[in-house]
């Protein structure tokens, strides 16, 4: 009987060491594997180092084992020293795991590194959307809501698109969707490519560019080292493929599915165009990257989607209202973050000034500069020596504004304020607000984008994000929808309020 117990608690024994020697056998192979992988990738490998030696200790360990295990002799194998081994493995591979999921680790090879929060925010963007003036969602206004961008938006308003490219405005991304059954005149192709020739992003949905009078889209089609085709002319299946499924535009920040769910029919006829590549146009500098084609066997022609100028021009030939809203949105979503992501990586632009902390005054004071025997918004106030501001018109009400733009009551507030430092100075648009009462409640409310937007097309002033460099001044038009019940409004101005670096207050009283 007592051989038979023996027997089995070498069996027992044998069983937790062959688990153990398992175990440390998987875990040995993953992380060092994972270790190689990322110590090859990641220039920062001090702690990698650490890890890596580890590893090679339980290598070893398990080499011991291995030895033990050839001699045919489990049992010299110590109780505790199994269940260190376990406590190691399982320690081990909770490591990888943890490593493996950790943010340094999960960067896809060959997408660029995400560029700050702040330098995206910090984009003048000009929006051209002609479905503004139909029954269907704004896709792409939705998509730049969505991400927190900061844009002018034009509607479907030619005329003010017109005026915004020729305006001299250095815009950083330029977007024309122009999807409606309405002409989008040649002569907009050529305001753009002169901005993509300066170095802005675009990115231009059209389903006929050969419609163009006078072939006026050809140098923008050239400069991206593409050309049309021809029509895509009522085609049995709107299907068309991933040419380059893993290209940042279908994985970043979103990822795409392969095929885009159609949606209701809207267009017939001509639904869209055909791009490919000519050699006798495309430069190393234009290098076109065709995206999405109706033939998954063809790179180079029957594409409806591409890529150029190093990812910071996006051309899309089909129209987005013809398949499924929520894989349009993440898809316009990626190619505003590319373009976008791009464009800064080529231009070499850094995060601009959030605030200048140094002369940030942790006493927040804000008086006017003069006396005071009529409204206090007519004189000058301080804002701690950082800016001077004041209103050069009295406050305002206006009720619907542009029909497109917004509708409501509006606070209307025409200000210059200047720099007085000898630095930049980044002003958000998040950085305004107007606070008041009704009965005992607090009133806050932030500026109203949309008919913001407006009054500065109507022609007063600049935008009100921008940097502000040393001794300049800007004259700006707010807008704000609050109730027309409230009282004791206050016009509050804190730069650098909108990313938490607040480096002044001023409060201007907007009646005595």
């Amino acid at each position: 009987m007592e051989d038979r117990t023996q027997t089995l608690n070498r069996r027992k024994v044998f069983k937790q060491w062959l688990f153990a020697l398992l175990s440390l056998v998987i875990v040995v192979q993953l992380s060092c594997n994972f270790f190689r992988g990322l110590r090859s990738s990641d220039p920062v490998s001090s702690t990698l180092d650490s890890l890596y030696a580890q590893q090679t200790d339980l290598y070893e360990t398990l080499s011991a084992f291995t030895a033990i295990a050839r001699q045919g002799d489990s049992t010299r194998v110590a109780q505790s020293t199994l269940d260190a081994s376990l406590t190691t493995a399982t320690a081990q591979a909770r490591l990888v795991a943890t490593l493996a999921s950790s943010p340094q680790s999960s960067v896809t090879p060959g997408l660029p590194v995400d560029p700050d929060e702040r330098l995206l925010k910090s984009a003048r963007i000009l929006l051209f959307e002609d479905m503004s003036a139909s029954p269907y969602i704004r896709i792409v206004k939705e998509a730049l809501d969505t991400g927190g961008y900061f844009y002018l938006d034009v509607g479907s308003a030619k005329g003010w698109f017109k005026t915004q490219l020729l305006s001299g405005m250095e815009w950083d991304l330029i977007i024309a969707a122009a999807e409606a059954n309405r002409e989008f005149g040649g002569e907009f192709f050529e305001y753009i490519d002169a901005h993509v020739a300066r170095g802005a992003a675009a990115i231009v949905e059209n389903w006929d560019f050969d419609l163009a009078p006078r072939g006026k889209a050809g140098q923008f089609l050239n400069r991206c080292g593409v050309r049309f085709q021809t029509d895509w002319f009522e085609p049995n299946l709107r299907v068309f493929y991933w040419l380059q499924p893993d290209h940042p535009v279908f994985n970043r920040p979103n990822s795409i599915p392969p095929a885009l769910r159609n949606a209701r029919r809207i267009w017939t006829g001509d639904i869209g165009d055909l791009l490919e590549g000519d050699s006798t146009i495309s430069t190393d500098e234009s290098a076109p990257i065709f995206l999405a084609g109706t033939n998954p066997n063809q790179k180079n022609q029957n594409a409806v989607l591409a890529s150029c100028l190093g990812g910071r021009v996006i051309i899309q030939t089909f129209r987005t209202h013809e398949y499924h809203h929520d894989d349009m949105l993440m898809l316009w979503q990626n190619y505003i973050y590319n373009a976008l992501t791009s464009y800064f990586s080529q231009t070499g632009k850094s995060v601009p000034t959030p605030a200048v902390t140094a002369l940030a005054n942790p006493e927040v004071t804000s008086t006017p500069a003069g006396p005071t025997p009529g409204p206090d918004y007519i004189f000058e106030h301080g804002c701690d020596g950082i800016f001077s501001i004041k209103l050069t018109e009295a406050p305002r009400f206006q009720r619907d504004l542009f029909e497109h733009h917004a509708e409501g009551q509006f606070l209307i507030l025409d200000i210059l304020y200047q720099n007085q430092t000898e630095a930049p100075i980044m002003v958000w648009d998040g950085d305004y607000s107007v606070e008041g009462r009704l009965a005992e409640r607090l009133l806050e409310y932030q500026l109203n984008r949309e008919a913001t937007g407006y009054l500065f097309i109507e022609g007063a002033g600049e935008l009100v994000q921008d940097v502000i460099g040393p001794g300049e001044k800007r004259r700006v038009r707010l807008a704000f929808d609050i109730t027309p019940k409230g009282e004791d409004w206050e016009l509050v101005f804190r730069p650098g309020s909108e990313f938490d670096s607040v480096v002044c207050e001023a409060r201007i009283p907007l009646y005595r």
